[in-house]
């Protein structure tokens, strides 16, 4: 592979830098030359220009703990985290904290955060508490959506399939979420989308594609009778959809448990 290399004037270094970036597979080499530093970049993927952001780092230790880089019981060790992605100690915080309002992380008094495991009973009462939301929204839905609000998720549901027939799981999770919040927006129900929100959809709708990957088509395909139902104005069916939906998705992971292929 060919290297890169950038130049940038900086007096005030007197030392070689070594950053390791892990979410990117990037290896960062920076060597002074005269009052000149060079940065030379050995990359398997784009280096994404801009710093890494909490939503980043919170994503990362996503990916630790769902392939078990991380793994339960394991202390999540801030000084080192921020040293490995090349950042500050406060996103690494502020990151870690928002995995442990999510139910992924416990911080004990005096001894630091830890890693928890993800049980079935987490799954259940996430999605008992978000099938109570989106039923309530598509009751409403299904009575006031126009053409054009079905047009936009057929396009939603059209890029899903799309993604996860090229396997591209951010692209899947992003329609994925967007097509459940355009169904909970529709009603205009302030404190029903708020409560939604709250529930951290985007991250559990991560981990759970992350969790049954080899059945991303199949996650796709399941939001056609959502789809059917809102199309054909049908109140019974569109409650029913949705029912089956989040029922399935508990199978799925008691399925991907009991194979032993998640997390």
């Amino acid at each position: 592979m060919e290297n890169q290399a950038i130049l940038f004037e900086n007096n005030r270094l007197n030392k070689t830098l070594f950053a390791r970036m892990t979410r990117f597979d990037i290896i960062v080499d920076i060597t002074q030359q005269g009052g000149t530093v060079m940065l030379e970049k050995n990359e398997k993927r784009p280096l994404r220009s801009r710093t890494l952001f909490r939503e980043e780092i919170r994503d990362r230790i996503i990916d630790a703990i769902l392939s078990n880089e991380l793994k339960p019981g394991e202390r999540i060790v801030e000084t080192r985290l921020a040293k490995e992605l090349g950042v500050s100690q406060s996103p690494v915080r502020e990151a870690i904290r928002e995995l442990e309002m999510i139910g992924l992380v416990e911080t004990r008094p005096f001894q630091g955060s830890y890693v928890r495991e993800i049980t079935l009973k987490d799954v259940m009462d996430s999605e008992r508490v978000r099938l109570a939301l989106e039923k309530l929204a598509i009751k409403d839905t299904v009575e006031i959506i126009n053409d054009e609000q079905i047009e936009e998720l057929k396009k939603i549901l059209i890029e899903m399939e799309e993604a996860a027939k090229n396997k591209e799981i951010d692209l899947f999770v992003r329609n994925d979420v967007l097509f459940h919040k355009k169904i909970v927006e529709i009603p205009n129900n302030q404190t029903l989308f708020r409560l939604w929100d709250q529930c951290h959809i985007k991250d559990w709708t991560f981990i759970f594609t992350k969790l049954t990957y080899k059945d991303l088509d199949f996650l796709a395909l399941r939001h056609e009778d959502i789809y059917n139902a809102l199309k054909s104005r049908d109140k019974k069916k569109a409650v029913d959809s949705i029912i089956n939906h989040h029922d399935g998705l508990v199978e799925m992971f008691k399925t991907a448990k009991n194979d032993g292929s998640s997390y």
